[in-house]
């Protein structure tokens, strides 16, 4: 997975512009409470970690992508290249925070397990570990279906076209994406072709993992509002504390 974000970091911002990170930093700083230290499963190019820094919290995080991460350490964030599932930081933190769905990009049950795994054993006992996924009840209901995004700044014109296959017997909706790059100063152009696989869970399914690796769910509720999840909320949150 490493190689999919490599390939499109530099065009990663732009595509997710529309994505309100000073809300979702609000959001994340009330879950988080009076915390100091944050360890980051999946910190991107950093927006999240720049925002959290701003609100007085440590952050430290990892990711699979260099390219990302060298966006990252540009903001100042202190981060490390590093797989969610294996990743050993030999030091504890007050809290763990995984956002934009890391979570279902681990499409098995091998994999979740070992990111929870990941989590714990950052974790002392009573500290939180907040992450959101694809809620099951949604994708049944709502279908993943094709999507074209088209953005553009002074310098490069994207068009994103996503083209989903649903494994329904694996929990994993496959989103291909082909996408579409044009230098307005350059005049060249070049396209990507990426394969996200992404799982979506029940909360039956988070509660088996979480009890395993010794974590109690808190509560679960609808990304952002807080609103109790449903048929119409995609993306679910989940607030879990280390036993």
């Amino acid at each position: 997975m490493a190689e999919v974000f490599d390939s499109y970091s530099k065009y990663y911002d732009l595509l997710y512009r529309d994505k309100d990170y000073n809300a979702e930093a609000d959001y994340i700083s009330k879950l988080l409470g009076d915390v100091k230290t944050v360890f980051e499963m999946g910190c991107g190019t950093g927006k999240h970690a720049k925002l959290l820094t701003q609100k007085g919290y440590q952050m430290y995080g990892i990711d699979l992508s260099e390219t990302m991460l060298d966006q990252a350490k540009l903001l100042g964030i202190d981060c490390s290249l590093g797989d969610v599932r294996t990743f050993r930081a030999n030091r504890m933190f007050d809290a763990v925070v995984s956002l934009f769905h890391v979570a279902s990009y681990q499409t098995t049950d091998s994999d979740i397990n070992s990111y929870f795994e990941t989590a714990r054993l950052h974790l002392n006992k009573g500290g939180k570990f907040i992450f959101d996924v694809w809620h099951k009840d949604s994708v049944l209901a709502q279908k993943p279906e094709k999507r074209v995004k088209v953005l553009e700044n002074d310098e490069v014109k994207v068009i994103r076209h996503c083209v989903p296959v649903h494994h329904i017997e694996k929990d994993v909706v496959e989103v291909n994406y082909t996408i579409e790059v044009f230098d307005k100063l350059s005049d060249k152009s070049e396209i990507i072709k990426e394969v996200h696989p992404m799982r979506y869970f029940s909360y039956n399914d988070i509660e088996k993992f979480a009890t395993t690796n010794n974590f109690r769910i808190i509560r679960s509720e609808a990304w952002l509002t807080g609103d109790v999840p449903s048929e119409n909320t995609w993306g679910v949150c989940y607030i879990c504390e280390a036993l």
